[in-house]
């Protein structure tokens, strides 16, 4: 080996040892001189107001793991008015008759009327101890890889709540503004979660954080904007604005939620572009300038081309430029990307919310 190949190489690994560190963000502003995080408006404050929800979670599920115990309670999922396209009584009726000859379809129909919450309690909790939570929003095609993360994390003893989400659906006649609709029914779900999990007997309220990723990472920006008692935020490849996102999206959830835009309105993509930029008010670039900067840590994938790099990086700087991680994958790093995702996001939680007892 020449030289100058091995200087390469020596150069490669020395970068790619940075950005697996965490890569340190230069900030051109001390934090003295960054501006006060402006408090959120009464619009807001009200758009994402609900009915107080019947927090007595009904328990479906209950399986023991070496680590811990997994619970699944499902709890009534109460909505403004203006949500309120269907009644919950008639969406009962129409799980129940789902349920008949598909089961897992009339799984997700539920979801409509009710929040589901998996519960991960750790088995080394001592009597009347409290611990540190995490709350964890699926991805768009389910809880699948958010539940290994909600594994990772009960085994190193926090609590965890993973809140289930209804699938991504279009219903003819109603527009462009079912998505918004989606959006802001997705994050009450979160905050009534986050009702619940206040008042469990195992959980420190005052010690409750969130990790999102992808489709989940756009949701918690969000939440972190209007959800005060959750106490820090590890966003993984979120991005906006979101009407570009769900332009550029090759996933075939948000391709087929565009089909669909397009058959139901017979408008060309410009223009379904333009009134999603009218309607999303549950967008994390609107919100972004709402959360404290000091409260969110942020991964971005530099070859993502599912939300996009540019975009997650337009986040970040409508955030204030908080903690950053770098990882040299795409959006899909799979097991590649978990075990660093997983050590540094838990090693974070635990810097911000106290440490969990291992077992």
């Amino acid at each position: 080996m020449n030289i100058k190949s091995f200087a390469h190489r020596l150069l490669s690994c020395l970068i790619l040892s940075l950005l697996l560190s965490g890569c340190a963000v230069w900030r051109p502003f001390s934090a003295n001189t960054i501006n006060a995080t402006p408090e959120l408006s009464e619009e807001y404050r009200e758009y994402y107001d609900y009915p107080t929800p019947d927090l007595d979670g009904r328990l479906v599920f209950e399986e023991e793991k070496t680590y811990y115990t997994l619970r699944r309670y499902e709890i009534p999922l109460t909505l403004p008015e203006s949500l309120q396209h269907d009644s919950p009584a008639s969406l009962k009726q129409a799980a129940e008759k789902k349920a008949e000859t598909d089961q897992k379809n009339a799984r997700d129909l539920e979801l409509r009327y009710l929040t589901r919450i998996d519960y991960y309690l750790p088995k080394n909790l001592q009597p009347g101890q409290r611990r540190p939570a995490i709350l964890i929003s699926p991805i768009l095609g389910g809880n699948m890889v958010v539940d290994r993360f909600a594994n990772y994390y009960a085994g190193r003893g926090f609590v965890v709540v993973l809140a289930h989400r209804k699938k991504t659906f279009w219903v003819d006649g109603r527009g462009i503004q079912q998505v918004e609709d989606y959006m802001r029914t997705s994050v009450i779900r979160l905050r009534q979660a986050v009702d619940w999990l206040m008042i469990q007997p195992e959980v420190d309220p005052d010690r409750i954080g969130a990790f999102g990723i992808s489709y989940g990472a756009v949701l918690h920006t969000v939440l972190a904007a209007v959800e005060p008692r959750l106490k820090y935020h590890v966003l993984a490849m979120p991005g906006g604005p979101l009407p570009e996102v769900i332009r550029d999206c090759p996933d075939g959830n948000i391709t087929k939620l565009w089909r669909n835009a397009q058959r139901d309105t017979g408008w060309p993509d410009e223009k379904i572009l333009e009134e999603l930029r009218r309607v999303l008010k549950t967008d994390p670039i609107l919100l972004a300038p709402y959360v404290p900067r000091e409260k969110v840590q942020v991964y971005v994938a530099i070859f993502d081309r599912v939300v996009g790099a540019g975009r997650s990086w337009g986040l970040w700087k409508a955030l204030g430029k908080p903690d950053l991680k770098i990882m040299p994958f795409g959006h899909y790093g799979g097991v590649l990307v978990f075990p660093f995702l997983q050590s540094q996001s838990a090693w974070n939680l635990k810097r911000h919310l106290g440490q969990a007892r291992q077992n």
